[in-house]
């Protein structure tokens, strides 16, 4: 088994029959008396439970993951760059052109609006699909395995992309966007569950953080590339590039990447140190040890490779699936949920309006626009210290504090830096674009909300994680879902907002919108134990309440 550090506490030797579920809801000790730091959840005896592997073969593995995750938002985004080439090639309509005198008629200009208005479907309805595919995927992860989902997923993505790529009508080219971002959707979901089975509490902020970070670049890394490979490519080549990149992860992911899922008996031990109560033992020496049990081999290659056989809970797929809906109303998974969507929606309304103002308002060529995006692949990975380090800092010091005892909303003041970065990059982009000034204005807009957003969107997502941890599947759905949902809302209904009010109108709305939603973090961070404890006992929760064999111990 793997050895902790001397100043964590591993009870890993200490065995006992699980006897119901713990229900913390997020409050958990982390820290002894002493100051020693607890591990949570604690560690088996077994060489086989992800929490032992090596902890640069367990980075191994987020990373993988977040590469996965990079490619779905890569393919569904990258080719809105070189949207006019799409319509020309598969409505063999053109933009209007002084040069092409036929391009000025009044039916060649319909003509082309119509096929721009068909082919922003191909960008809006890829991402519902994906969304709502988790309905399905997630499901299946919980009770059968991850390394299954992703295993057959990626694989009928990377075969769909192939099919984008030689699609000969709009029709074909849609369906086949459609079906590849079902298989692809599985990935923004069990990403954040791979990392909950493999990190400790006091890890799972920073890559959480890498999570935020691949969902976010994988889109402007798309769009870069797609318009630089415009100079000399066409769209299908793009496609063919999503095929190639994909169905290489997916080697990687068959040969390289275990079963993360792992049924954990929670001890007395573990029920003590995690419980609210005045029973709490206050030194864990004290707690009778009972006999460790026999400590299971070491899979070999081949073993751990296997695909699981057997159920991991014996909850139904059926409340599995439905569970989402529920879970939706508990309070801080909707504030972590309508966060996460307007950071992604926006983010999506920025990438369908830079195409259009940077080629009107500069007059940047498609690979100009395609090099805009540099600016926030650079903004999103300077955003993952602060979505994960920082906030890691933040909810230790506050857990220090509070007599080792961590609360969820312990890493909430950490979202400030999102809450003042969203408003003031969207003014910068809005107001730069409506008032023509240099063409860095805009671009430094695009840095900053990208900053902001790689780290506001990690850490409201390990936020609802940390508080209902047994079921963070079903919390990552509902959030992917409603984001979905608001993300094609808002790219459907951005270019007529923007006709009627501006680019300074509709982006100094989206501002003042975004930081009232940010700023709840106060009122959950002072009221937020008390709204998990009083809206977890609500009847309709009922239907939220996990098995016994979901349990984690945090």
């Amino acid at each position: 088994m793997t050895s902790h550090p001397e100043n964590e506490f591993d009870s890993s030797g200490i065995t006992g029959v699980h006897r119901r579920p713990v229900n913390t809801l997020g409050h958990v000790r982390l820290h002894d008396e002493t100051g020693i730091r607890l591990l949570v959840p604690q560690p088996s005896s077994d060489p086989n439970d992800p929490l032992n592997w090596s902890k640069p073969f367990k980075i191994y593995i987020a990373l993988l993951t977040c590469a996965a995750l990079t490619w779905v938002n890569f393919f569904a985004a990258g080719p809105s760059t070189v949207l006019v080439e799409i319509v020309i090639d598969v409505f063999g309509a053109y933009p209007p052109d002084p040069r092409n005198p036929a391009s000025l008629s009044p039916s060649s200009i319909a003509a082309f609006q119509h096929g721009v208005s068909k082919a922003a479907f191909l960008f809006s309805a890829t991402s519902v699909s994906a969304g709502v595919s988790n309905l399905l995927w997630v499901p299946l992860a919980v009770k059968y395995g991850r390394r299954s989902v992703y295993t057959f997923t990626f694989l009928a993505f990377g075969l769909c992309c192939i099919w984008s790529a030689r699609a000969t009508s709009f029709s074909t080219l849609l369906a086949s966007r459609i079906i590849a971002s079902w298989f692809a959707g599985g990935a923004e979901c069990i990403a954040p569950m791979t990392i909950a089975d493999l990190f400790f509490l006091h890890e799972r902020g920073r890559m959480t953080a890498m999570y935020s970070a691949a969902l976010s670049t994988g889109a402007a890394l798309g769009l870069l590339i797609s318009g630089v490979m415009s100079v000399s490519q066409s769209w299908r080549s793009f496609h063919y590039l999503c095929a190639g990149v994909v169905l290489a992860t997916t080697v990687l992911i068959f040969f390289t990447m275990p079963e993360t899922a792992y049924q954990r008996v929670i001890s007395e031990t573990e029920e003590r140190i995690t419980t609210d109560s005045k029973e709490e033992a206050t030194d864990v020496s004290q707690v009778e040890r009972v006999e460790e049990a026999n400590t299971p081999p070491k899979k070999s290659f081949t073993q751990r490779m296997a695909f699981t056989r057997t159920h991991l809970t014996t909850e139904s797929i059926w409340k599995i699936a439905f569970r989402p809906l529920p879970v939706l109303l508990l309070p801080p998974v909707l504030w972590s949920t309508v966060s996460f969507g307007i950071g992604i929606g926006i983010f999506v309304v920025m990438g369908t309006t830079a195409a259009t103002a940077f080629s009107q308002v500069y007059h940047f060529t498609v690979w100009q626009i395609g090099l805009v995006w540099i600016a926030s692949i650079v903004g999103n990975l300077l955003g993952i210290p602060f979505g994960g380090w920082f906030s890691d800092w933040v909810a230790n010091r506050a857990t220090t504090r509070n007599g080792g005892i961590r609360e969820p909303e312990m890493r909430l003041p950490a979202v400030s830096v999102a809450m003042l970065a969203y408003p003031g990059s969207l003014l910068l982009y809005g107001l730069g674009i409506h008032f023509k000034t240099h063409w860095i204005v805009p671009t430094l807009g695009l840095f900053v909300f990208s900053f902001g957003s790689s780290a506001a969107i990690g850490i409201t997502v390990v936020y609802t994680i940390d508080c209902y941890r047994p079921i963070a599947g079903e919390v990552v759905v509902s959030q992917v879902v409603f984001k979905s949902a608001i993300t094609f809302l808002m790219s459907f209904y951005a270019n007529p907002w923007i006709d009627r009010d501006g680019y300074a109108g509709a982006f100094a709305a989206m501002a003042s919108f975004s930081f009232v939603i940010l700023a709840l973090w106060i009122p959950l961070y002072i009221w937020g134990k008390q709204i998990r404890t009083a809206t977890f006992k609500w009847r309709v929760m009922q239907l939220a309440h996990w098995d016994a064999d979901r349990e984690t111990g945090e």
